[in-house]
């Protein structure tokens, strides 16, 4: 029975070809619509929730258009509750680690403001190699960052005892 849900998980998750699997009940579940449209649901979810809890992250993979394949990344390897709360600073913590540092730098950022506001007392410091003025002001607003963006050496500083809640300084 446990290895059977590991090959169904798999199959969700999109890690496991059930098509030649001696079990005909995977197999079944392989070949099935049923399946795709688990799959697209839970896209659906994920999409939703990080769209409404890492707003600034989501806005930037999407004007890249990377978003659908961080997210299948996502639910392929990491072992995600079912709670909305848990699942952006996974994916945040995820996306923190790929080799792009402007939107490594931006998902910092969005989990340094979620332990803020979940009361962690910080201070979190995200380094950036651009200004973070632009990035951040476009992504809030929703903008592409269309425009040549001033290269250099900042820091941001998120803490509940900054104005605002963070500040930014640059350090070269």
């Amino acid at each position: 029975m446990a290895a059977q849900q590991r090959k169904l998980l798999g199959l969700v998750r999109s890690t496991y070809d059930g098509e030649s699997d001696s079990d005909p009940y995977i197999r079944t579940v392989a070949a099935s619509a049923d399946l795709l449209e688990a799959r697209r649901n839970i896209l659906l979810w994920r999409v939703w929730v990080l769209e409404r809890m890492c707003p600034l992250t989501f806005a930037l993979l999407k004007s890249r258009g990377a978003l659908g394949e961080l997210v299948d990344a996502f639910i392929r390897r990491c072992n995600i509750s079912p709670f909305r709360e848990t699942q952006a600073p996974e994916f945040l913590d995820m996306v923190s680690t790929y080799p792009d540092h402007v939107l490594a730098s931006v998902s910092r950022f969005e989990r340094a403001l979620m332990r803020v506001r979940d009361g962690e007392s910080g201070p979190f410091e995200v380094t950036w190699n651009v200004d973070p003025h632009l990035v951040l002001i476009r992504l809030a607003m929703q903008l592409p960052l269309d425009e040549p963006i001033e290269e250099g050496a900042w820091r941001v500083v998120v803490s509940p005892q900054e104005p605002g809640g963070f500040s930014i300084e640059r350090t070269g």
